[in-house]
């Protein structure tokens, strides 16, 4: 499945913008503008509200992962 295209079993999954502030621990205020100015996980507006698919915000995670320096450079000897 490429990232333009979403499963119905995940169009069913999605995540008021209430919702996934209270995930990161951040505000509403500060979910909202990441949206406004689109850095934050990719969002669906169905009537005026934005909701987050569980899809985008679990991809949006995974791009935000860091890894130490010592961490890059074990799995660089390893592979």
């Amino acid at each position: 499945m490429d990232a333009n295209q979403t499963s119905v079993a995940t169009i069913d999954l999605m995540l008021s913008q209430q919702e996934l502030a209270k995930r990161w621990g951040r505000s509403e205020a500060a979910i909202g503008l990441a949206s406004a100015v689109g850095t934050g996980p990719r969002y669906v507006k169905i009537d005026g509200a934005i909701r987050y698919p569980a899809e985008e915000v679990q991809r949006y995670e995974r791009a935000c992962l860091f890894f130490e320096p010592a961490e890059v450079a074990f799995r660089m000897v390893i592979s």
